[in-house]
C-alpha cells in the first residue's frame, strides 16, 4: 500500500497537467479572437483616416475653386457656386461619394455671412463636407455604430478670398540681333532680296560686301566687333523700307496686344473685376532696359512697349542677375509695393556674343555634325536654369515664351557662325535630335508656364495663354 501512493499521486499530476493545456488551448483561441478583431479594426481606422485626409483636401480644393468663381463671376448665385462646389469635390474624392454638409459665401452679393460656427467675415467661403469610408467590423467596431458598414469622415475649411489683389505684370523682351529676322519664310526672303539690291546701303565700308554671296538673309550686320547697337536698329529701319515684317516687330505687337487683351477683360468685368493689374515693360541684351515708369496703368504700358528698341548681342548672364535683383521677392498682392509678381520672358535662350564667343574657345572635330572646324567651351551657351531657380524661389511665377533660334546664314562665305559656334550647342545630339535649348528654358519656367512659338504668329498665342493663367490662379486662399 505504500508503493501505490506515489502512483496515486503520479496519476493526479498527469491529470492536471491535461486541465493545464486545455486552459492554454482556451486562452489562445481567445487571444487569437482578439488580435484578428483588432487587426480588422486598424483596417477600418485607417481607412478612416485616409478618408478623412483625402475629403478634407477635396474640401479645400473645392472652396478654393468656389473663391476663384466669386473673383471672375462676383454675381453668381449661391446656387450656382454650391454647384461648382460639388463639380470639384466629386473630381477630388475618390473613395465614395461625398456630399455638401453646409456652404456660406460672405461676399458683397451672396451675403450669406452667417456659418454654423456664427458670424463670417467679408469675402470668406465656409464650407463643410461629408463621406463615408468602409466597415469591416460593423456592428462590433465604436467606429462604425451597431447598424452600418461606412465610417462617417467629415471635412471643413473657412477660407479667404482675395479680391482686390495687385496683379504685376513684368515683360522682359530679348532685343538682341536674332530678333531681326524675317518673321516669315516670305519675309525672310524680301529682306534678301532688298539687300541684294541695295548692299551699299547695308553698312557703308562694309570690307566683305564683295564676297557676301547669297546676301544675308536678315537684316545684315557685321559679325566682328565694329558692329553698334545702331547697325541693328539701321538693319530693322531697313527690313522695313524692303516691306518685311520681322521677329522683332511681331513681338512688340503682340506684347501691345497683351497689354490690350487685359484691358478689355477688365474693362468686360470677367476676368479681373475687381483686381489691380499693374505693368512693368523691359527688353534685354547686353543689359536689361526699363522703359516708362514702375507699375504702369494700361496706357503707359502701351506707350512704352512702344519705345522698345533692338540691341546687340545676348549676354544672358548679365540680364539673368540684373532681373533677379530688379524683380525681388514675390509679395502677397495687397498693394502695388507688394504686388504679386509675375515674369514672362520672351527668348531663343541662347546667349551669345560676337567678340566673347571665341574668347577661350578651341577648335575641335564634332562627330555629332561632322565638322572639322567646331569651336568648343565658347561664350554661346544655353539660358542659366539655375539663375532661373534664384526667381523661381523668390516666389516669382517665371513664364517662357520661346522663339526658336534662327540660324543668320549666308553672311560670308569664309565664316559661318551657326555652324562653327551654335549648332553644336543648341542640337549636341546632331541633326534632327532635340534642342537643349528649349529643355533648359522648359526647366526655366514655373511648372505649366513654357509655351515655344512654333511660328511667328504663336508669340502673340503665346503672350495671353501664359499671363491669362497667370490671372487664373492669382485668387489665393488663407485658410
Amino acid at each position: 500500500m505504500r508503493r501505490g501512493r506515489p502512483r496515486r499521486k503520479f496519476r493526479r499530476l498527469r491529470h492536471l497537467a491535461r486541465h493545464v493545456r486545455g486552459n492554454v488551448a482556451i486562452t489562445f483561441a481567445l487571444v487569437g479572437v482578439l488580435l484578428i478583431l483588432l487587426a480588422f479594426m486598424g483596417v477600418d481606422i485607417s481607412n478612416a483616416f485616409a478618408a478623412k485626409s483625402s475629403l478634407q483636401d477635396a474640401t479645400d480644393a473645392a472652396a478654393l475653386a468656389v473663391a476663384t468663381e466669386v473673383s471672375k463671376n462676383p454675381n453668381d448665385t449661391p446656387a450656382q457656386l454650391q454647384a461648382v462646389a460639388q463639380g470639384m469635390l466629386a473630381a477630388d474624392f475618390n473613395r465614395g461619394t461625398p456630399s455638401i454638409a453646409s456652404i456660406f459665401v460672405c461676399a458683397p452679393v451672396q451675403n450669406q455671412c452667417v456659418g454654423p460656427n456664427g458670424p463670417l467675415k467679408m469675402n470668406t467661403v465656409s464650407l463643410q463636407t461629408s463621406a463615408n469610408a468602409p466597415c469591416i467590423l460593423f456592428g462590433i467596431s465604436p467606429l462604425c455604430g451597431t447598424s452600418s458598414s461606412l465610417i462617417p469622415v467629415t471635412g471643413s475649411t473657412t477660407t479667404t478670398i482675395n479680391f482686390g489683389v495687385t496683379m504685376q505684370i513684368n515683360v522682359a523682351m530679348d532685343s538682341s540681333a536674332s530678333m531681326i529676322v524675317g518673321a516669315t519664310p516670305a519675309d525672310v526672303t524680301t529682306i534678301s532680296n532688298w539687300v541684294s539690291a541695295n548692299w551699299g546701303l547695308v553698312k557703308p565700308n562694309d570690307l566683305n560686301q564683295s564676297g557676301d554671296n547669297p546676301p544675308c538673309a536678315f537684316a545684315c550686320h557685321d559679325v566682328d566687333a565694329a558692329t553698334t547697337s545702331a547697325d541693328i536698329a539701321l538693319g530693322l529701319t531697313h527690313a522695313h523700307s524692303a516691306g518685311a515684317t520681322t521677329r522683332f516687330d511681331v513681338m512688340i505687337a503682340a506684347a501691345q496686344g497683351l497689354v490690350t487683351h487685359l484691358q478689355t477683360e477688365a474693362a468686360a468685368n470677367t476676368r479681373v473685376p475687381q483686381d489691380t493689374v499693374v505693368f512693368n515693360i523691359m527688353s534685354f541684351d547686353t543689359s536689361v532696359h526699363s522703359y516708362g515708369s514702375s507699375n504702369m496703368n494700361y496706357t503707359a504700358a502701351l506707350a512704352a512697349v512702344s519705345q522698345v528698341s533692338p540691341g546687340l548681342d545676348t549676354w544672358l548672364p548679365t540680364d539673368m542677375d540684373q532681373l533677379v535683383t530688379q524683380m525681388g521677392a514675390n509679395g502677397n498682392g495687397s498693394s502695388t509695393t507688394s504686388p504679386y509678381k509675375f515674369l514672362i520672358l520672351v527668348t531663343d535662350g541662347l546667349q551669345s556674343d560676337r567678340v566673347k564667343n571665341y574668347q577661350g574657345c578651341s577648335q575641335s572635330y564634332d562627330p555629332a555634325w561632322n565638322y572639322a572646324y567646331t569651336y568648343m567651351s565658347c561664350f554661346v551657351a544655353p539660358i542659366s536654369v539655375a539663375q532661373c531657380t534664384q526667381l523661381k524661389n523668390a516666389g516669382i511665377v517665371l513664364a517662357v515664351l520661346e522663339t526658336p533660334y534662327v540660324p543668320l546664314t549666308g553672311q560670308d562665305p569664309h565664316y559661318h557662325p551657326y555652324e562653327s559656334e551654335a549648332r553644336h550647342i543648341i542640337y549636341p545630339g546632331g541633326p534632327n535630335t532635340a534642342s537643349a535649348v528649349s529643355a533648359a528654358l522648359q526647366s526655366c519656367a514655373s511648372p505649366n508656364f513654357y509655351f515655344q512659338a512654333v511660328n511667328s504668329s504663336d508669340i502673340a498665342t503665346g503672350f495671353t495663354t501664359l499671363t491669362d493663367q497667370f490671372i487664373n490662379q492669382t485668387t489665393r486662399i488663407t485658410n
